[in-house]
Protein backbone atom coordinates (compact mmCIF):
# COMPACT_ATOMS: atom_id res chain seq x y z
CA UNK A 1 0.00 0.00 0.00
CA UNK A 2 1.25 3.50 -0.88
CA UNK A 3 1.42 6.12 2.06
CA UNK A 4 0.32 9.36 1.39
CA UNK A 5 3.56 10.96 1.02
CA UNK A 6 5.09 7.86 -0.79
CA UNK A 7 5.37 8.79 -4.62
CA UNK A 8 5.14 5.90 -7.30
CA UNK A 9 8.15 5.12 -8.57
CA UNK A 10 6.81 7.04 -12.19
CA UNK A 11 6.05 10.17 -10.17
CA UNK A 12 9.36 10.43 -8.88
CA UNK A 13 11.10 10.02 -11.87
CA UNK A 14 8.89 12.06 -13.66
CA UNK A 15 9.82 15.10 -10.81
CA UNK A 16 13.36 13.88 -11.22
CA UNK A 17 13.08 14.76 -14.84
CA UNK A 18 11.45 17.66 -14.96
CA UNK A 19 13.24 19.46 -12.71
CA UNK A 20 16.25 18.43 -14.97
CA UNK A 21 15.33 19.62 -17.60
CA UNK A 22 14.03 16.46 -19.31
CA UNK A 23 10.37 17.39 -20.71
CA UNK A 24 9.70 14.52 -23.00
CA UNK A 25 11.02 11.25 -20.33
CA UNK A 26 8.33 10.70 -17.33
CA UNK A 27 8.87 6.82 -17.84
CA UNK A 28 11.75 5.04 -15.50
CA UNK A 29 11.06 1.51 -17.39
CA UNK A 30 10.73 3.36 -20.64
CA UNK A 31 14.41 5.53 -19.93
CA UNK A 32 16.02 2.19 -18.95
CA UNK A 33 14.49 0.43 -22.13
CA UNK A 34 16.37 3.60 -23.73
CA UNK A 35 19.72 2.81 -22.03
CA UNK A 36 19.52 -0.54 -22.77
CA UNK A 37 19.41 0.20 -26.71
CA UNK A 38 21.85 2.47 -26.82
CA UNK A 39 24.06 0.10 -24.76
CA UNK A 40 23.00 -2.56 -27.63
CA UNK A 41 24.05 -0.29 -30.37
CA UNK A 42 27.04 0.67 -28.97
CA UNK A 43 27.83 -3.34 -28.69
CA UNK A 44 27.06 -3.70 -32.39
CA UNK A 45 28.73 -0.69 -33.58
CA UNK A 46 27.65 2.67 -32.56
CA UNK A 47 26.58 4.64 -36.03
CA UNK A 48 25.84 8.14 -35.29
CA UNK A 49 28.43 10.95 -34.88
CA UNK A 50 30.52 11.88 -31.37
CA UNK A 51 27.49 14.29 -31.30
CA UNK A 52 24.93 11.72 -31.07
CA UNK A 53 26.24 9.79 -29.30
CA UNK A 54 26.81 11.99 -26.36
CA UNK A 55 23.41 12.82 -26.78
CA UNK A 56 21.96 9.60 -26.64
CA UNK A 57 24.53 8.47 -23.40
CA UNK A 58 22.58 11.22 -21.69
CA UNK A 59 19.86 8.90 -21.11
CA UNK A 60 22.06 7.46 -18.03
CA UNK A 61 22.71 10.25 -16.46
CA UNK A 62 18.99 10.53 -15.76
CA UNK A 63 19.04 7.60 -14.59
CA UNK A 64 22.00 8.96 -12.19
CA UNK A 65 19.57 11.70 -11.23
CA UNK A 66 16.76 9.00 -10.44
CA UNK A 67 18.70 6.42 -8.63
CA UNK A 68 19.75 8.70 -6.51
CA UNK A 69 16.46 10.62 -5.40
CA UNK A 70 15.43 9.59 -2.17
CA UNK A 71 11.78 9.75 -3.26
CA UNK A 72 12.50 8.27 -6.07
CA UNK A 73 14.46 5.46 -3.84
CA UNK A 74 11.70 4.55 -1.48
CA UNK A 75 9.10 4.06 -4.14
CA UNK A 76 7.46 0.79 -5.02
CA UNK A 77 9.15 -1.07 -7.55
CA UNK A 78 12.40 0.60 -7.24
CA UNK A 79 14.51 -2.09 -6.41
CA UNK A 80 13.30 -3.90 -9.83
CA UNK A 81 14.18 -0.52 -11.69
CA UNK A 82 17.52 -0.63 -10.06
CA UNK A 83 18.51 -4.28 -10.44
CA UNK A 84 17.35 -3.72 -14.59
CA UNK A 85 19.75 -0.72 -14.88
CA UNK A 86 22.36 -2.53 -13.05
CA UNK A 87 22.20 -5.35 -15.94
CA UNK A 88 22.64 -3.05 -18.68
CA UNK A 89 25.34 -1.01 -16.69
CA UNK A 90 27.25 -4.30 -16.73
CA UNK A 91 27.08 -4.63 -19.80
CA UNK A 92 28.29 -1.46 -20.68
CA UNK A 93 30.92 -1.34 -18.22
CA UNK A 94 32.21 -4.54 -20.07
CA UNK A 95 32.26 -2.86 -23.40
CA UNK A 96 34.23 -0.04 -22.13
CA UNK A 97 36.88 -1.61 -20.20
CA UNK A 98 37.48 -2.73 -23.83
CA UNK A 99 37.60 0.85 -25.43
CA UNK A 100 40.17 3.81 -24.55
CA UNK A 101 39.94 6.42 -21.65
CA UNK A 102 38.89 10.01 -22.60
CA UNK A 103 38.27 11.56 -20.05
CA UNK A 104 39.68 9.70 -16.89
CA UNK A 105 38.98 12.36 -14.08
CA UNK A 106 34.88 12.52 -15.08
CA UNK A 107 32.78 11.19 -12.02
CA UNK A 108 29.96 9.46 -14.11
CA UNK A 109 31.98 5.85 -14.91
CA UNK A 110 30.17 5.80 -18.28
CA UNK A 111 31.58 9.01 -20.01
CA UNK A 112 35.08 8.03 -18.98
CA UNK A 113 35.65 5.76 -21.68
CA UNK A 114 34.20 4.81 -25.42
CA UNK A 115 33.16 1.49 -26.55
CA UNK A 116 36.01 0.04 -28.70
CA UNK A 117 34.39 0.09 -31.79
CA UNK A 118 31.72 1.47 -34.21
CA UNK A 119 30.69 2.34 -37.23
CA UNK A 120 32.21 4.07 -40.04
CA UNK A 121 31.02 8.08 -39.39
CA UNK A 122 31.46 7.31 -35.44
CA UNK A 123 35.12 6.32 -35.62
CA UNK A 124 35.69 8.49 -38.11
CA UNK A 125 34.34 11.57 -36.12
CA UNK A 126 35.94 10.37 -32.53
CA UNK A 127 39.23 10.59 -34.43
CA UNK A 128 38.90 13.58 -35.35
CA UNK A 129 37.48 15.11 -32.58
CA UNK A 130 39.19 13.37 -29.87
CA UNK A 131 42.49 12.23 -32.08
CA UNK A 132 41.09 8.26 -30.78
CA UNK A 133 41.46 5.92 -32.88
CA UNK A 134 38.48 3.03 -32.59
CA UNK A 135 38.08 -0.45 -34.56
CA UNK A 136 35.15 0.03 -37.36
CA UNK A 137 32.92 -2.65 -37.54
CA UNK A 138 32.13 -3.97 -40.58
Amino acid sequence: MTRPSQQTLKSAFTRVAGAAGWKWSDDPWRSCEGWRGFVEECAEGYEMDYSEYLHDISVRDLLDLALNDEATRRAEGFGEFLAAVQRVDDAFRDLLAEGPVIRPDEPRWWRRALPPHGGEEFVRDVEERLRVRLTETG
